[in-house]
């Protein structure tokens, strides 16, 4: 017996799981953990450099277990997925200003799906890489990803500032609010990955890590969570409106945990 479906029992069902995932009574099963991720091998590398700014000295010798990291950062498309499904971080639950301030409710604007998410706090990146089953990467860990396996490259692309490998220096059109930021924010593959092959490493937007902020380095020190829960915390890659000088590998800057407009982030996972 050949049973007939009616053409519009799709659209309810759709329509149906929507709205249970709009109210947070099912969530979106998450990706395999490994997911679009790179592995980086354990090992060695210098990390920092003694020809930046002093808290990028000294230059010392950080040894790391293999870890897998986002090839990509994380998209608008994706962290709806988290919000939808996690209704405390939906725009209108969190009570920092400028939170998700481009979303309208749990929408991103539209034609922006594969653009990186921007006006995060530290706290909700933490949460949705644990959501996911991971977490944000170390400094450590951020420093080596970028640098590509690669003995003191400059920055993630090579040793020579190249327009073509990444956007940065819009300081000019840093209040030019959501028309600005899709003209000169790009999506999260845009740009040609490094040598791991990790994409946008250095501009676009930069990217929280889980540690917190020192002035400078205490060498042997791989982890430096040992400040406030509000940071500041360590913030890296530069981004659409940076310098060129702020994408390089070692550059370290910081803000405090609050929600802004050139901040993102990716996840990261131990291997073992």
């Amino acid at each position: 017996m050949r049973i007939h479906l009616c053409p519009w029992v799709p659209c309810v069902l759709r329509a149906t799981l929507q709205v249970l995932l709009s109210f947070g009574a099912i969530g979106y099963i998450p990706a395999s953990a490994s997911s679009e991720m790179a592995l980086i091998p354990a090992g060695s590398f210098q990390m920092g450099s003694d020809k930046g700014r002093p808290n990028e000295t000294p230059v010392h010798q950080v040894s790391l277990d293999a870890f897998y990291i986002d090839k990509y950062e994380i998209t608008n498309a994706d962290y709806r997925e988290f919000v939808l499904a996690n209704p405390r971080w939906r725009k209108p639950a969190v009570k920092v200003r400028d939170y998700l301030s481009h979303w309208t409710g749990n929408e991103f604007p539209v034609g922006m799906d594969r653009y990186p998410v921007t006006y995060v706090t530290h706290e909700a990146a933490q949460a949705y890489c644990e959501w996911r089953g991971k977490r944000l990467p170390t400094e450590a860990e951020w420093e080596k990803a970028a640098r590509g396996g690669q003995l003191g490259q400059l920055y993630p692309w090579g040793n020579q500032v190249d327009p073509d490998a990444a956007n940065y220096d819009s300081r000019d059109v840093r209040r030019g609010g959501l028309k600005n930021m899709q003209r000169y924010l790009k999506p999260v593959d845009h740009f040609p990955p490094n040598d791991y092959t990790l994409y946008n490493m250095g501009g676009n937007v930069a990217e929280w890590c889980a540690d917190n902020y020192l002035p400078r380095y205490r060498r042997n020190d791989v982890n430096q969570r040992t400040l406030p829960p509000k940071g500041p915390f360590v913030v890296r890659g530069g981004s659409w409106f940076d310098s060129v000088f702020d994408l390089r590998c070692a550059a370290r800057v910081h803000a405090l945990s609050g929600a802004y407009y050139h901040i993102g982030f990716r996840c990261a996972k131990s291997k073992n």
